[in-house]
């Protein structure tokens, strides 16, 4: 039907510019009108599964063209094992020095009573120039008996490993919640091979703690 209406509409043009049959030049131009409204009324309608087909297609062509890098990016990003470490770094201006830390918290918390109450522990591994590496446990308040005069030490659990002894020395300010773990490079070893360690601490008026951390994923060179 809407060839139909095609002839008529060009015959109806062709009138338009060089009328016959005796008529006027607006009769074909209305009769080119009422053919060309009639032509998209009866035009065949598109096919929905086709358009559908059509636009999948699309889709399937536009994805194909993207790059394949943000799949290894996000592959890379996945192999990259959780890590609970936070990393900062000091400078000192006057001497040009840069002091870089690395520190993770505790998993539990231990109530150390009045007047400290319920604290976290932390682990802080420190690399400066003065000092070189240093190995810090330390609690939010509290004190931790480890002192040079005293052979103070801290028990550690690497992972399953056997339970280790460290040495351990108070804080060159007197502060009672810091302990300088000592043997820092074999410490440091264990450390960067392990996912969970325990420090066990003598505190003060409250006996031995154990503090859990997730260690997996340090990255310190």
């Amino acid at each position: 039907m809407s060839f139909l209406f095609l002839f008529v509409f060009l015959a109806a043009i062709v009138g338009v510019f060089r009328p016959y049959l005796g008529r006027k030049r607006w009769h074909f131009g209305l009769a080119a009108f009422a053919s060309f409204i009639l032509i998209g009324v009866f035009a065949p309608k598109p096919d929905p599964a086709s358009v559908s087909e059509a636009g999948t297609s699309e889709k399937e062509r536009s994805a194909a063209a993207r790059p394949a890098g943000g799949k290894a990016e996000a592959a890379e990003a996945s192999d990259a094992p959780d890590t609970n470490w936070d990393y900062s770094e000091t400078t000192d201006e006057m001497r040009g020095t840069t002091t870089k830390f690395a520190r993770v918290v505790s998993e539990n918390e231990v109530d150390l009573d009045f007047p400290y109450g319920v604290v976290n522990g932390y682990l802080t591994v420190r690399q400066q120039k003065k000092d070189g590496l240093s190995i810090i446990f330390s609690v939010d308040k509290g004190q931790i008996l480890c002192h040079s005069f005293s052979d103070g030490y801290v028990s550690v659990k690497f992972d399953d490993q056997p339970i280790r002894r460290f040495s351990c020395t108070g804080a060159s300010d007197g502060s009672s919640d810091v302990a300088f773990i000592l043997n820092e490079r074999s410490f440091l070893t264990s450390l960067k091979k392990s996912k969970k360690l325990i420090i066990e601490g003598e505190f003060f008026q409250k006996g031995n703690q154990q503090f859990t951390f997730k260690t997996e994923g340090l990255n310190w060179q």
